[in-house]
């Protein structure tokens, strides 16, 4: 075993002494490897290690000692038995409305799938936008760890947020929602079965695991509806190791499972503050998002690293705020003639040039950004009035125009044969490269026109914190230069 840390000793002290235990880890500072050292440290007992996805739990079954079994939350829950639904070709919405007769249920509780014109939305919520919010709710239903599906499921969309407008929706919504739900538990439903959907019936049957000790990595990421899961595991010693900082998934339903665990068991929280991913200098950089979002935990830089803090001219990766900046680039770097990859692939942006096209062509769409939206005109008035974000998308598709775009994401090449990598934050999360800039879509908050505050949510601050650690020798973050006029955060 590697010579631990101070920090890394006191964990596994801890961890000796027989108590749950939560570890704070900063980015790069060793959480896996810290897992690892406790398993090596007693070999006598069972352990689970649950991974937040697939190929860090691949890599845990190759490297952890013999005594301990990786998995993902859904590789727990896995039965053969969902195979032949989950094998079923791709169902579209417009399908998944027809097979599950979405008018019929709502004639059944004398429903009308419309809603009022004069606040500038579709004339007709049709079913396959109706049966996309409903999937959707189910969905968000599926990562929490309640037992039924409620309101508060029902995603809230752009364009559907007035008070009144959203009464409407949950009242067409939600009769789909539970008797899509109603489907997915018959087996002989006709929807196409989802991973998210058996992960939810093990967590409702109440599963105790084979093992001695749960070792929770990614534990900012965890869902609310594996949380509880492991939480319940009341036979079993608890160990969750995260960093709260990174937690960037509360808008599809993550919350922060080490908070959760501290709360509910009462257990200490140590730290692991040394990274070995960068230098100081790409440390401080870290330190003060860290500042900003009132973190305790601050960033030790592995002396060894040569690190540096200024412009990169040809970045290994440029990493972007939103799907619209990424495709930005994406189209810039294309007509340079450099080979581009784009973390997650090109069928993202592709989905959403489409339902822009959609709605250009007077057709409504399901795409959950756009589907508020009865046409193009709409969503750029919604995107000058309501929601500056947006502006990205808009100018986008009005330069470029869908057909180009779609073109632009087909000429994309895989990392391992590209020279620049581009990624939204989110899903560069967990990954590094050598230089790293940061797109300009990172815009700041607007400033109170009465106070002059310039507030920023947590979520934000999180972002760019994890967006700034993805460097381990140079960071180009000169878009993140107004993190000095920031005031005050909000949840």
């Amino acid at each position: 075993m590697v010579n631990p840390t101070p920090e890394q000793r006191e964990a596994i002290d801890s961890y000796g002494d027989g108590i749950d235990l939560v570890l704070q880890a900063g980015a790069g500072c060793g959480k896996s490897a810290t897992l690892k050292m406790i398993a090596q440290s007693d070999p006598r007992r069972r352990m689970t290690y649950v991974a937040y996805n697939k190929s860090i739990a691949a890599d845990a079954k190759r490297s952890f000692p013999a005594n301990v079994g990786a998995s993902t939350g859904h590789g727990l829950a896995f039965d053969p038995k969902y195979l032949p639904r989950l094998n079923r070709p791709r169902q579209t919405a417009h399908a998944a409305a027809q097979a599950l007769d979405v008018k019929a249920i709502l004639g059944i509780i004398g429903a009308t799938p419309s809603i009022p014109t004069d606040l500038g939305l579709p004339k007709a919520m049709t079913g396959k936008i109706i049966m996309r919010c409903a999937l959707d709710t189910v969905s968000r239903w599926c990562h929490s760890s309640d037992p039924e599906i409620k309101a508060r499921h029902v995603p809230r969309y752009d364009g559907l947020t007035k008070p009144e407008v959203r009464e409407r929706l949950l009242a067409l919504v939600l009769p789909v929602a539970h008797a899509a739900w109603a489907d997915l538990t018959n087996e002989d439903g006709v929807l196409r079965f989802d991973h998210d959907y058996y992960l939810k019936l093990w967590a409702l049957s109440r599963p105790i695991l084979p093992t001695d000790v749960v070792l929770l990595d990614e534990a900012q990421d965890t869902n609310d509806v594996l949380a509880e899961v492991l939480l319940s595991q009341e036979h079993a010693q608890r160990i969750a190791v995260g960093d709260s900082s990174q937690a960037i998934y509360e808008w599809r339903g993550a919350r922060d499972a080490l908070r959760g665990f501290v709360q509910a068991l009462g257990c200490p929280e140590l730290t692991l503050s040394q990274s070995f991913r960068f230098g100081p200098a790409i440390a401080a950089e870290a330190n003060r998002w860290l500042r900003v979002i009132d973190a305790p935990l601050r960033l030790s830089g592995f002396e060894q690293c040569d690190s540096s803090i200024g412009p990169v001219d040809s970045p290994d990766a440029i990493l972007c705020r939103s799907n619209s900046g990424a495709m930005g680039v994406v189209m810039e770097a294309l007509t340079t003639g450099r080979k581009v990859a784009l973390v997650g692939g090109g069928s993202e942006i592709k989905r959403l040039a489409w339902a822009a096209e959609a709605l250009q062509d007077g057709r409504p769409t399901d795409h959950p950004e756009l589907l508020a939206f009865p046409s193009w005109d709409a969503v750029r008035e919604y995107a000058e009035e309501e929601d500056g974000s947006m502006k990205v998308l808009v100018k986008l598709i009005d330069e470029h125009g869908t057909d180009r775009i779609v073109a632009a994401a087909d000429q994309l090449v895989a990392e391992t044969r590209a020279e620049l990598v581009v990624s939204t934050a989110h899903k560069a999360k967990g990954r590094e490269w050598p230089a790293v800039r940061i797109h300009s879509d990172f815009r700041p908050p607007k400033p109170n026109p009465e106070t002059g505050h310039v507030l920023l949510k947590r979520e934000e601050g999180r972002l760019a914190y994890v967006a700034v650690t993805r460097a381990r020798e140079r960071l180009d973050s000169q878009a993140l230069a107004w993190v000095n006029t920031i005031t005050a955060v909000s949840a």
